[in-house]
């Protein structure tokens, strides 16, 4: 009885930590690339992750500001990012009309 209620606690144990390191590992595994863009002045930097189907998601100190919300593309594409100013950008694909997202940086 105490062997098996120690066998309990100790697979409880294994499995919950094993979950939290999987669990903390996931936003990682999400993205395939990602590159980083610098503002202007450089006083700001953007951090573009992409994903197996090259879906953006655009990240300002670590807190994602947006996400592409679209199905993906069954080829790899390179999305580009231009500085419109210090707190707003411009994330496009030169190959596909309509994608093309201003997104707001925030203020910090």
């Amino acid at each position: 009885m105490i062997f098996s209620n120690r066998i309990i606690k100790y697979s409880t144990v294994v499995f919950t930590a094993a979950l939290m390191i999987f669990l903390a590992g996931c936003n990682d595994v999400k993205y395939d690339k990602e590159f980083k863009s610098e503002s202007p002045s450089g006083e700001k930097t953007v951090t573009v992750k992409v994903d197996h189907v090259s879906r953006p998601d655009v990240f300002y100190n670590d807190e994602c500001i947006f996400e592409y919300s679209g199905s993906g593309f069954s080829e790899t594409v390179y999305w580009n990012v231009e500085w419109i100013s210090e707190n707003e950008i411009r994330l496009y694909l030169d190959s596909y009309e309509g994608e093309d997202y201003s997104i707001d940086i925030p203020d910090e």
